[in-house]
């Protein structure tokens, strides 16, 4: 079940109307005189922006988009830890 609430924004003409809503914590629908916004985490938002950037069909892009999205945000990994899996050989 969708969970939708219909909520009137007043806005000035002091600041374009997108990036009033963009403060807000509401991401519009339209770059221009939008009628539409959904609440959506800008950060995770970001991540996804940044993660479509180093896209690559492995797990080091994933890997290092995290760590670069948490690098901006002042947060720093202590630990880099890389795993080769080779066929056929058992760790003892």
């Amino acid at each position: 079940m969708l969970d939708i609430e219909i909520e009137k924004v007043v806005v000035c003409t002091c600041t374009d109307v997108p990036l009033q809503l963009l403060a807000r914590g509401l991401f519009p629908c339209s770059s221009v005189l939008p009628t539409l916004a959904v609440a959506v985490d800008l950060q995770m938002l970001d991540f996804v922006r940044e993660l479509f950037v180093n896209a690559a069909p492995n797990t080091t892009a994933w890997c290092e988009t995290l760590e670069g999205f948490l690098s901006a945000r002042k947060y720093k990994l202590t630990t880099r830890v890389c795993n080769l899996v080779l066929a056929g050989v058992k760790e003892s």
